[in-house]
């Protein structure tokens, strides 16, 4: 196996994975393979490299891939040090859309445009129908708490409460109440975001968690269609993952681009 399979396998997996490479000297080229668990491959050549290249590597690599990171790095070791570039990867952002009705069918096609890897969650077969939902990753159909405590939403997944009912919202968000994820947000009139918000208060929820759902979700730029609230809370989403304010460009007083990544 080449660390180019090895690389591949863990991509294919959607595990958080980084490869170091030995960039100078007689180890170059080189490369070691790591997630978050340590090196699942190593190339056969590194032992009979200095004591503690490989264990460097990794480490380098483990560091990188935690800040998400890539780049040159040198490697000291007692012999002298040693430039090793770290390439990470990770897998991409989950959008979770619970509720597969009008609205939700706009905020998948919104998530993919956005960055997102979208997977929608409806117990309705008529709603949660892949049809419906070109662009998605997944579309799961079942009974909602149950399979929110089967996918165990946590850092990766931002998820999107459009349910049809503020019964089924209270019954989701207690069934994620804890849960680390980067994103929550709730849609509905305030009236019905409070009594959602009560009830969770009245069984006990932890308040610094509910403080962290955006309800009623995305921001306002007076959106009334299905359309122009999946755009809102796109809007949100992103401002959330990349540190947006959420404020007009022109409002600001530094200058700022779009920048596009090639």
């Amino acid at each position: 196996m080449s660390y180019l399979n090895a690389l591949a396998r863990e991509i294919a997996a959607e595990r958080p994975v980084a490869v170091a490479k030995v960039v100078e000297g007689p180890w170059a080229g080189c490369a070691l393979v790591a997630g978050p668990g340590g090196a699942c491959y190593a190339d056969p050549r590194l032992t009979e490299a200095p004591a503690g290249l490989a264990e460097a590597m990794a480490d380098l690599a483990a560091e990188l891939l935690d800040r998400g990171e890539s780049g040159c790095h040198r490697v000291r070791l007692p012999e002298g040090s040693v430039r090793v570039y770290v390439e990470s990867h990770l897998p991409p952002p989950v959008l979770l859309v619970i509720g597969a009705g009008h609205v939700g069918r706009e905020v998948a096609r919104a998530g993919v445009l956005a960055g997102f890897q979208v997977w929608v969650l409806d117990d309705r077969r008529e709603y949660a129908d892949p049809a419906h939902f070109p662009t998605a990753h997944r579309v799961i159909c079942g009974p909602l708490t149950a399979e929110l405590a089967a996918l165990a939403p946590g850092a990766r997944h931002h998820v999107v409460l459009v349910t049809r009912g503020h019964a089924q919202d209270a019954a989701c968000l207690a069934a994620l109440a804890g849960a680390p994820v980067p994103y929550i947000g709730m849609i509905g009139s305030r009236t019905r975001v409070r009594t959602v918000l009560d009830a969770l208060r009245a069984d006990g929820a932890d308040e610094d968690w509910l403080t962290r759902v955006r309800a009623p979700i995305g921001l306002d730029i007076g959106a009334r269609t299905p359309g122009e609230i999946a755009i809102a809370i796109a809007a949100e989403l992103i401002a959330v993952r990349r540190g947006g304010t959420g404020r007009p460009l022109s409002a600001l007083d530094r200058p700022l681009i779009h920048l596009s990544r090639r």
